[in-house]
């Protein structure tokens, strides 16, 4: 792994994450992550989180590596998510632990 690139299976699941938001689709939001993810991230929070977000998702948008972080037993992999509409944009935060996600931020 370096600064530059991270592992392909974080971008698969990063994918995943966005094409479940953009589609608010909780179910395969789930997929990719460990039992405490599955748990703490409850179908109200998904919808809390993802609808304000389809409609500008939908126009299209991207996604920008920034880096990684080691804290604890988690490596934290962060990207900017940046809209079509070119307003307000997000940092995410993919946490990972033994290959699954175990933590989502989008602030």
């Amino acid at each position: 792994m370096n600064s530059t690139n991270p592992p392909e299976n974080v971008i698969n699941y990063l994918q995943t994450i966005l094409a479940a938001t953009a589609a608010g689709n909780y179910e395969l939001f789930l997929t990719v992550g460990d039992l405490e993810y599955r748990r703490d991230i409850t179908k109200q929070i998904f919808d809390q989180v993802s609808s304000p977000l389809i409609p500008r998702m939908s126009e299209g948008y991207t996604t920008t590596y920034f880096g990684h972080l080691k804290q604890g037993e988690t490596q934290t992999y962060l990207w900017k998510l940046s809209f079509a509409d070119d307003g307000h944009e997000f940092i995410v935060r993919v946490g990972m632990k033994e290959d699954k996600v175990n933590l989502i931020w989008i602030t």
